[in-house]
């Protein structure tokens, strides 16, 4: 448990990226523990941001239920687009792994506007702490676990894996793609990826308000304030290669939400859908 506290990060938990706060020439750390002795105690893993996004996701989750959707996110909409027509190719369950999902707010998102005659399983990959605080929102279609192995025996066949600004920041963004790629899903969205057409890997360290992070307005009771966490820049030709081994990349969309510019270093952002060369059929399209 301490060996995957040290290797895994929560997702990019923060949907705005602002220029307020974010600095176009950081340092460049040697290594992710490095960037980390600078952060905010714990980084993703202090408590209160967690309790923040849990408080976020189960005010979103009831807003959901009384018709009112507060904001539409960008994973909000590649989800439904891919969603759908996979809804369409099965017989009345869908089995979705959602890597660094959080609290689960693209579950109840989705669940929202999806036949409620669909069973849904649901399943999140997080940090130890988030898993900790999530659990509290678990039902028969949602659940939530710290590694992927036991995600991948509750779900069996998974028709669509699910990350939305994750592998940025991971203390192991190559480790942790490889991971992905061997759940053997049918699908795999990639959302709000950040990667540096730089043939290089580089490491710097993200600003942002304890608001900014979860779904909606901060809660009462809690006072705004700078976080800082490690964040990573993969190679996207490295990216893409691995991929590539395993996937047909059918889909890429515009995305730049996850990102944030560095001097001299060429970001860029996107959203990109895979399909599995070896279980689907490659005429079989959306």
């Amino acid at each position: 448990m301490k060996q995957f506290l040290k290797q895994f990060i929560p997702p990019i938990i923060s949907k705005r990226f602002q220029n307020i706060g974010l600095e176009t020439s950081p340092q460049i750390f040697n290594t992710y523990q490095d960037a980390l002795k600078l952060c905010t105690t714990d980084a993703y893993e202090e408590a209160e941001l967690v309790e923040v996004i849990l408080k976020k996701t189960k005010r979103f989750s009831e807003n959901l239920k009384s018709g009112t959707i507060d904001i539409w996110e960008t994973s909000a909409y590649s989800l439904l687009s891919v969603i759908n027509p996979i809804i369409e190719n099965q017989s009345n369950i869908v089995n979705v792994l959602d890597f660094g999902g959080a609290c689960g707010s693209h579950y109840f998102h989705l669940r929202s506007l999806i036949n409620k005659k669909l069973k849904l399983n649901w399943v999140v990959v997080e940090t130890p702490t988030m898993v900790k605080f999530a659990k509290e929102l678990e039902t028969e279609e949602l659940s939530f676990f710290d590694n992927f192995p036991d995600a991948i025996s509750k779900l069996g066949e998974i028709d669509l894996l699910h990350t939305s600004g994750t592998l940025q920041c991971v203390a192991n963004p190559e480790k942790y793609l490889d991971e992905i790629l061997k759940c053997n899903a049918k699908w795999i969205l990639f959302n709000r990826l950040c990667l540096n057409k730089r043939d290089r890997d580089i490491i710097t360290i993200h600003s942002s308000k304890l608001s900014w992070n979860g779904i909606g307005e901060l809660p009462e009771g809690y006072t705004d304030r700078w976080v800082k966490y490690p964040f990573n820049f993969l190679s996207e030709s490295k990216f893409i290669k691995k991929v590539q081994e395993k996937y047909l990349l059918v889909a890429r969309f515009n995305d730049q939400s996850g990102t944030y510019p560095i001097r001299g270093e060429e970001i860029i952002g996107y959203g990109l859908l895979c399909k599995n060369k070896t279980i689907l059929n490659h005429s079989q399209g959306l």
